[in-house]
């Protein structure tokens, strides 16, 4: 179970490399308001993480896995890793802009990542494929997810919001810390080039994995 959190933990943190939405908007309130803001954005921008990699696992876990059309389905993880890993690629970095407005509510920056994190259209189908993914893949003999120990599925979601969370602290850290150095950070095609390498492996992987077997 230890290995299961940190592993999807390590995911859902390379996940968030890519400067997105939630991630520049993270560094823009750090910047232009307070780390402690930025905090509580990285918070409401991580929580969604919960809902939906529990929603992908609830769903995924009744069906019956011996299922021709089951194993049909852990193929379509492979393309929908891949395009993610292609959007990765061709997306243009976002660069941060002053915060405009007066709104000076301590929540603002909280509902505001939480707004932006639960309209992201990819955490569904992307929970869905990393756990395709990981519910086949084995350490050594044993099973990653253990089948008769229905708590790993809360360890996967938990673990996918830590992940998330951990990488979006780090932005704000890093843009207290190094306010020169942030822009040029999230301006820089190669954070984008890193994670959508990361999910095409991930599906080349995947696909290697179902031939195999």
């Amino acid at each position: 179970m230890i290995a299961l959190f940190l592993l999807v933990s390590l995911i859902s943190f390379v996940g968030s490399l890519h400067p997105g939405a939630v991630n520049v908007a993270v560094a823009q309130t750090t910047l232009t308001r307070s780390p402690r803001a930025g905090l509580w954005l990285a918070l409401g921008g991580s929580l969604p993480e919960v809902g939906y990699s529990a929603l992908a696992v609830q769903g995924l876990s009744q069906l019956d896995t011996q299922a021709a059309w089951y194993m049909t389905l852990q193929l379509l993880s492979v393309p929908v890793l891949l395009l993610i890993g292609v959007a990765s690629l061709r997306q243009r970095p976002q660069a941060i802009t002053p915060e405009t407005g007066s709104n000076t509510n301590q929540l603002f920056p909280f509902w505001r990542g939480l707004g932006l994190a639960t309209t992201n259209p990819q955490l569904l189908p992307y929970w869905s494929a990393v756990w395709l993914y990981m519910s086949q893949a084995t350490i050594g003999n044993q099973p990653l997810v253990p089948p008769d120990q229905p708590g790993s599925r809360w360890v996967f979601a938990v673990g996918a919001a830590v992940g998330a969370f951990s990488l979006l602290a780090g932005v704000v850290r890093l843009a207290n810390r190094q306010r020169h150095r942030i822009t040029p950070y999230l301006n820089s095609p190669w954070m984008n080039r890193l994670t959508g390498s990361f999910f095409i492996g991930l599906a080349v992987w995947q696909l290697i994995v179902q031939v195999w077997s």
